[in-house]
């Protein structure tokens, strides 16, 4: 079995949304699981797209199709040594909505959204299921969920203005050269 460990380094408050609001808080976040690992195959899938093109074969054979699930699993994250706490919760963030004619905040579009705060979390991917035979080989694959781990810059809600700012480090080293030679040869076989 493969395991593949990251690290997640945050360089802002981040905040993925709860699927329920609490009293007092429009964006809620769920702090039993405030990085779920749906939403981290989700941030390297589309990493991966960006990377190879969306509809590269790597992208499907790592990733998994409505056909073929993914052979791979990914763990949640949790900061190192522990688990989330309430003390993670960093405070709250406002945002508004502005009419662009009257340049004055729309009535009843003030959001208020918790966010979280931790220095780092890890996560793993495990591959818990069969390679197709003629598919893309492990090596191959590993290289793939590597450079997508270190394609994502932004996680969470409002990443685009300033929230949820990270990077991710595999642990057997940064992305070198050398992989991202191999990973353009690999976005140069299309299939």
């Amino acid at each position: 079995m493969t395991v593949l460990g990251f690290t997640i380094t945050f360089h802002s408050p981040f905040r993925v949304g709860a699927a329920y609001a609490r009293d007092g808080v429009d964006a809620a976040v769920d702090l039993d699981d405030p990085l779920p690992a749906d939403s981290l195959k989700g941030l390297m899938r589309a990493a991966a797209g960006e990377l190879l093109g969306g509809d590269h074969r790597a992208v499907a054979a790592v990733f998994g199709t409505p056909a073929r699930p993914s052979p791979w699993s990914w763990s949640a994250a949790r900061p190192p040594g522990r688990g989330w706490s309430q003390a993670d919760l960093s405070g709250s963030r406002h945002r508004v909505t502005i009419n662009p004619g009257t340049h004055s905040a729309v009535k009843d579009h003030l959001l208020l959204g918790e966010q979280v705060w931790v220095p780092s979390a890890r996560f793993e991917v495990t591959r818990t299921g069969f390679l197709d035979a003629g598919g893309l080989p492990e090596a191959d694959q590993v290289l793939v969920l590597r450079c997508a781990a270190g394609g994502v810059h932004g996680l969470g809600a409002w990443r685009r203005r300033g929230l949820g700012w990270a990077g991710i480090i595999p642990d057997d080293g940064e992305i070198s050269e050398a992989d991202v030679s191999r990973l353009l040869a690999l976005a140069g076989e299309r299939q």
